[in-house]
C-alpha cells in the first residue's frame, strides 16, 4: 500500500484551512481602518429601511436561543431537567431495594 503524502482535508464544521483564512482576513479587515466607513455604508438610508432593519432583527432573534427572554419577552419554551442522582426517589427518600432470591 502506498503512503499517502498529502494532508488530510477535513470539511465540514472542521473545516480548519477555512477557518484560518476567515480569522486572517476578518484581522486584517478590523486592522486597516476601513470599519467606518463600512459601518456607515450599510446604515439605513431613511426611516422605512431603518423600520425594515428593525423588523428582520426582531425575527432573527425571536429564533434565536440564549436569553431566556430576548426579545420575544417569554420564558423558554422546554425548562432545563433538575439534576437529580440516579435512583433517588422524587418526595426525596429512597425506596427500600427489593431482595432478589437466589443472589
Amino acid at each position: 500500500m502506498k503512503p499517502s503524502t498529502s494532508k488530510p482535508r477535513i470539511q465540514g464544521e472542521g473545516d480548519y484551512d477555512s477557518a484560518k483564512k476567515y480569522d486572517e482576513q476578518a484581522r486584517s479587515f478590523a486592522e486597516s481602518g476601513k470599519v467606518e466607513q463600512a459601518a456607515r455604508a450599510a446604515a439605513p438610508r431613511n426611516a422605512q429601511e431603518q423600520e425594515d432593519m428593525q423588523r428582520a432583527e426582531r425575527e432573527g432573534r425571536s429564533h434565536a436561543k440564549g436569553d431566556p427572554k430576548g426579545e420575544r419577552g417569554e420564558e423558554p419554551s422546554r425548562p432545563k431537567p433538575a439534576k437529580e442522582a440516579p435512583g433517588k426517589h422524587p418526595d426525596g427518600r429512597n425506596p427500600i431495594p427489593e431482595k432478589v432470591p437466589g443472589r
